[in-house]
C-alpha cells in the first residue's frame, strides 16, 4: 500500500488536487463499475458489444489474412464480459488462440479467466495483475501474431498528446505485421454524454466516492464521505469529460501516519478524464504515432468506433 499512500500524498498536495482513476478499482469499486456497465445511461458497453456482435467476424478475417495463430493481449481487461464475445468470433479463424489479460486488479482477473474459459472452449488464458505500464513490456513475444486490445474507450483517459505517447508505448510491443484494436467514444450530443457520468440512480457517484472510502479502509484516512459529492463536467469544445470529488465544506482529513490535508469549501479533487473523439482526431493520432488505420468499424449512428491500427514500418 506504500505506492497508494505515496500517490495520495503527492496528489492531494497539488493545486488543484488530483488522484488517479486507476485507484477506483478495489473489490468494491470493481463491483460498482459492473453496475455502471449495466446502466441504460452508460451507453458505451452496449455500443461496443453491438459493433463486436455485428462486425467481429470482419475484424477476425482482417487479421487472419496474415496470421494462423494469434496472441490477444488486452490492457485494462476487466471482467472479460465484452472481450469474450470478440474472442468467440476469433476462435474459428485461428489454429491457436492465446488470451493474455492485463489488469491492476487480481480479483477481476480471476473473474475474467472464468468468463472467457467458459465462453470460448479451448482458449488459453493468462492473467497478469499489476500496472500495465509495467506488465506489458515484460510479456514474452510469442511466435504467432499479436493483437493488442485497448477497449472500453479507455483511450479517453488520455488527452491527445498523452494518447500519442501511449500509442508509442504500445507500438514497442508490436511488429509491423501485428495489430492494435482500440475503441473510441465519439463526440455526440453533450447531454447524452453528461448523463453517462451522472446517472440518476447515483451509482456513478458511489463509484467515485468509494475512492475516499478506500483511503479510509486501506491507509487509515478519516474522510467523512457525507461531506463530499461527485461532480462531472463535459466540454463540447475539447470533447473532454472530467470527473471531480467536491468537498462540501471546509474540513481537514488526517491519516494514521500523521499526514493531514486541508480542504476549502467546494474545493475539488480531479479524478478522471474521458476524452470523446472526432474522427479527424483519430486520423491525427495514427499519423503522429507512426501507425496507419487498417480499418474502422462504427455503429450505425457513428457515435462509437473500434479502430484497427497497424504499425508503420520504420524508415531507418
Amino acid at each position: 500500500m506504500g505506492e497508494f499512500l505515496d500517490h495520495i500524498k503527492e496528489g492531494l498536495g497539488k493545486t488543484p488536487k488530483r488522484l488517479s482513476s486507476r485507484y477506483f478499482y478495489d473489490k468494491r469499486g470493481d463491483a460498482l463499475f459492473q453496475q455502471i456497465m449495466q446502466l441504460g445511461e452508460y451507453y458505451l458497453p452496449a455500443r461496443e458489444r453491438a459493433i463486436i456482435g455485428e462486425q467481429g467476424e470482419q475484424i477476425a478475417k482482417k487479421i487472419a489474412g496474415e496470421h494462423n495463430g494469434l496472441q490477444v493481449v488486452e490492457l485494462g481487461a476487466g471482467d472479460g464480459s465484452k472481450t469474450k464475445l470478440l474472442l468467440q468470433k476469433f476462435a474459428s479463424h485461428f489454429d491457436s488462440l492465446v488470451y493474455t489479460a492485463l489488469d491492476i486488479s487480481e480479483h477481476i482477473l480471476k473473474v475474467n479467466a472464468q468468463n472467457v474459459e467458459q465462453f470460448v472452449p479451448g482458449i488459453r488464458v493468462e492473467g497478469h495483475p499489476g500496472n500495465y505500464f509495467e506488465t506489458y513490456p515484460r510479456l514474452p513475444y510469442r511466435p504467432q501474431g499479436r493483437l493488442v486490445l485497448f477497449l472500453g474507450s479507455n483511450i479517453g483517459n488520455f488527452l491527445i498528446d498523452e494518447a500519442v505517447e501511449f500509442f508509442g508505448f504500445l507500438k514497442e510491443g508490436l511488429r509491423t505485421e501485428d495489430y492494435l484494436l482500440v475503441s473510441f467514444d465519439l463526440v455526440k450530443h453533450p447531454r447524452k454524454i453528461i448523463k453517462a457520468y451522472d446517472d440518476p440512480q447515483g451509482i456513478t457517484r458511489a463509484f467515485n466516492l468509494n475512492l475516499l472510502e478506500r483511503m479510509n479502509r486501506e491507509v487509515g484516512a478519516n474522510f467523512d464521505v457525507a461531506h463530499f459529492d461527485h461532480f462531472p463536467y463535459y466540454d463540447p469544445l475539447s470533447g473532454v469529460t472530467s470527473s471531480h470529488i467536491v468537498s462540501l465544506r471546509e474540513q481537514e482529513v488526517s491519516f494514521k501516519d500523521g499526514f493531514r490535508v486541508q480542504f476549502d469549501a467546494y474545493e475539488a479533487i480531479h479524478t478522471e478524464v474521458s476524452k470523446k473523439y472526432f474522427i479527424k482526431e483519430i486520423d491525427s493520432l495514427a499519423a503522429l504515432s507512426g501507425m496507419h488505420i487498417a480499418e474502422r468499424f462504427c455503429d450505425p449512428a457513428n457515435e462509437y468506433a473500434l479502430v484497427l491500427f497497424k504499425p508503420k514500418a520504420s524508415s531507418n
